[in-house]
């Protein structure tokens, strides 16, 4: 089902819906851009009906439930909203109070989850982590705010005694980009708006026959077309930030596949060290 359908298929429906299913659609084709980012409750509250009722709204359009239908109506809107235009959508999402707002963002990322976890292609991520335990050495390729999510990965890459490399599109990083060959493995992370560097570099990299693997949120991603394996995860929340706790999630599957390979005497010989090194506080016994 092609996310720029949902509209239509709510369009084609409604005469068969019932009152409450209709409020619902309602709200939805009056400001797309805004209930793309509603969680359930927001969306029966605007609609006047019960949480329930959207779950079944979900269910009769044809989507396996509520997180469905919003990851579809998000990857409708996200691409022509502009960061400014995401704030402003967030601030017209109106909320009681600080507390609100914060479980309101909350039931996001476990929204979230649960939709990455219906969708994830475990097959996919084994083989994903196969790649990378065989890989000789690992670029993972990112921009913008994905950095972070770049480095949380390299750190943990580094303790498994792999050789990994952040590119994010400074320029000493991308002077390097042609020494990955077939036995090397990229990573490409990047959501919507999707930076220009991560796209252009995954295709770089796929045209220059290093197996890629892209980390992205929709099946319409541009990543995804140059990638042997994609792993997708959701990010939107109702905000002009990515949640990036789906991503990191994945991320944290994915080494913990592959931890299985690393053997105790890498760790043993880490945990030395660190110790000859000091490398973590303890505390004084002293009574001062």
């Amino acid at each position: 089902m092609q996310e720029t359908e949902v509209l239509k298929r709510i369009t084609e429906k409604y005469p068969t819906m019932s009152a409450s299913q209709q409020r619902i659609a309602d709200v939805i084709l009056q400001d797309p851009e805004t209930a793309a980012f509603f969680n359930v409750a927001q969306l029966a509250k605007q609609a006047g009906v019960s949480d329930s009722t959207v779950t079944r709204f979900s269910t009769f359009l044809g989507y396996t439930g509520f997180p469905a239908l919003s990851q579809q109506l998000q990857a409708m809107v996200r691409l022509r909203l502009t960061t400014k235009e995401r704030l402003e959508r967030s601030q017209s999402i109106q909320h009681e109070d600080e507390a609100s707002i914060f479980f309101s963002s909350l039931e996001d990322d476990v929204q979230n989850l649960k939709l990455m976890i219906h969708q994830l292609d475990a097959a996919s991520l084994r083989r994903s982590a196969d790649m990378l335990d065989r890989a000789e050495k690992i670029a993972l390729v990112c921009s913008r705010s994905a950095v972070a999510l770049g480095v949380f990965f390299e750190f943990y890459l580094n303790i498994f005694g792999k050789q990994p490399m952040v590119l994010t599109g400074e320029p000493r990083t991308m002077d390097v980009m042609n020494r990955f060959g077939p036995s090397d493995v990229v990573v490409g992370i990047g959501f919507s708006r999707y930076s220009r560097f991560t796209v252009d570099s995954l295709r770089y990299f796929k045209n220059l026959g290093v197996p890629t693997i892209a980390i992205t949120d929709y099946a319409s991603s541009p990543l995804s077309q140059y990638a042997l394996e994609t792993l997708y995860c959701p990010t939107g929340i109702a905000s002009h930030m990515d949640s990036f706790v789906a991503p990191l999630a994945l991320i944290q599957a994915l080494l913990r596949c592959m931890a299985q390979h690393v053997s105790s005497e890498q760790m043993k010989n880490l945990e030395q060290m660190w110790e000859h090194l000091d490398v973590y506080f303890k505390p004084r016994n002293d009574k001062r």
